[in-house]
């Protein structure tokens, strides 16, 4: 029995011990959440009152706000890396046309005091634009104020970096470039007559400069290759650039971009053009020349309806022909036959422009139709079409090359803004579906 109470008493204590335990845990509970409780109040007291503040008067809590005001983005034109590179954006590069920024042409800029020198990677080592590239970043920074001198260090694109510059101006490979295609903006007036010395390549050129003279954007593709007289006639006989089998057009002393066959040969060479060989030099110029998608490209077509002249229209679908004709009958019969093959290649006639017309008497002012005829009418009548312009014939003052282009307030000159005005204010044609 005195044993039984003993493990009575010992179990009592252990049941006694494990209650209080639990007495113990349940009070630690209720005093966690009393705390919680409080703080909860207290937090809630404190975003009514000013948060961490709440305590202090108001001119203690702003002295440990942060109100220094954000650092300013250096404005347009200040002397600072940002605002070199934005002013650079101004300069473009002569031979492609787009500023030197998006080229990826500018790797680096350094500003000493009123000194900035301006790193530059160039296409090709012998660039024969980088005179006028540095001219034209020295006289814009300049206009920064506190600029005072200009570097230029000139490198040379690494070959990955000239082939990815290549391939985002000109694509890949393709049949033509994209200025030719149908999606491009860029109208192509094809220049065509019926037989030779007639001027068309008189017109051609000086419809650029009138077309240039508005604000159009031109270029001009010399595509008579039997006699290739635009750089002649423009004062440029220079070989065009070439960088990874692209190839920049010839920038004229006006400021006429153009590609002809005559600047890839010697002057006055004699070369012998098979049918095969005048197609593939036709298609280089198309296809290989960085054309700046321009608001127009004049096109100095070969005279008379023969291939050369037929394949030029086929790969330019989208062109529009202007016909140019002189006002002798048997002129105006040929260039009549030139337009019905521009038409017969789906081409667009849009004008005719009777060069020659007449002449202006030096001392009463009249015109004197010196070469008779009415041909400029005639060719318009007989293809559906109208008389964009009638040039005048002056004496040639010089007669020397790049004298080509007349001024313009001369008669000529006043004559070739008619027919760019009336070019212009026709609506671009849209390349006609064959069946």
């Amino acid at each position: 029995m005195a044993n039984w109470f003993r493990r009575r008493a010992g179990k009592n204590g252990n049941e006694n011990r494990q209650a209080e335990a639990r007495d113990s845990e349940k009070r630690a509970s209720e005093a966690r959440a009393s705390e919680a409780r409080e703080a909860e109040a207290r937090d809630s007291g404190a975003g009514e009152s000013g948060g961490a503040f709440g305590d202090m008067d108001g001119e203690t809590a702003d002295k440990l706000v942060d109100r220094t005001p954000p650092p300013e983005e250096p404005e347009d034109g200040s002397l600072s890396e940002v605002g070199i590179r934005k002013a650079l954006k101004d300069v473009r590069d002569p031979e492609i046309g787009k500023d030197l920024i998006s080229l990826n042409m500018i790797r680096n800029v350094e500003i000493n005091d009123s000194s900035v020198t301006v790193g530059v990677a160039l296409t090709t080592a012998g660039c024969p634009m980088k005179h006028r590239i540095t001219t034209d970043i020295e006289d814009r920074l300049k206009e920064i104020e506190g600029v005072e001198a200009v570097e230029v260090d000139f490198g040379v694109m690494t070959d990955d970096d000239r082939q990815n510059l290549m391939t985002s101006l000109h694509g890949e490979a393709a049949e033509l470039a994209p200025a030719f295609t149908d999606a491009s903006k860029t109208r192509v007036i094809a220049v065509v007559s019926g037989k030779g010395g007639v001027g068309k390549s008189t017109v051609a050129v000086n419809l650029a400069a009138a077309l240039d003279r508005s604000g159009h954007s031109v270029e001009i593709l010399d595509a008579d290759v039997y006699g290739s007289s635009i750089p002649v006639m423009l004062g440029t006989t220079e070989k065009p650039n070439v960088v990874e089998g692209i190839i920049f057009p010839i920038e004229s002393p006006t400021g006429l971009k153009f590609i002809s066959m005559g600047n890839f040969v010697n002057e006055g060479q004699a070369i012998i053009w098979r049918a095969p060989i005048v197609n593939k030099a036709l298609t280089q110029l198309m296809r290989d020349v960085y054309w700046d998608e321009p608001d127009f490209i004049i096109v100095d077509m070969p005279p008379g309806t023969g291939d050369v002249a037929l394949t030029v229209a086929q790969m330019i679908p989208k062109a529009e022909a202007l016909v140019v004709t002189t006002p002798q009958a048997d002129a105006a019969r040929v260039a009549a036959k030139a337009g019905k093959m521009a038409v017969q290649a789906h081409l667009k006639v849009i004008g005719v422009v009777e060069n020659m017309s007449y002449a202006e008497c030096p001392d009463c002012g009249k015109e004197l139709k010196i070469f008779g005829g009415n041909g400029g009418e005639s060719v318009a009548e007989e293809l559906d079409s109208k008389i964009m312009g009638r040039v005048p014939i002056l004496p040639d003052e010089t007669g020397e090359p790049g004298n080509a282009l007349y001024p313009e307030d001369s008669a000529p000159g006043r004559a070739f803004e008619e027919v760019a005005e009336a070019i212009s204010a026709t609506k671009a044609r849209k390349r006609m579906k064959v069946l």
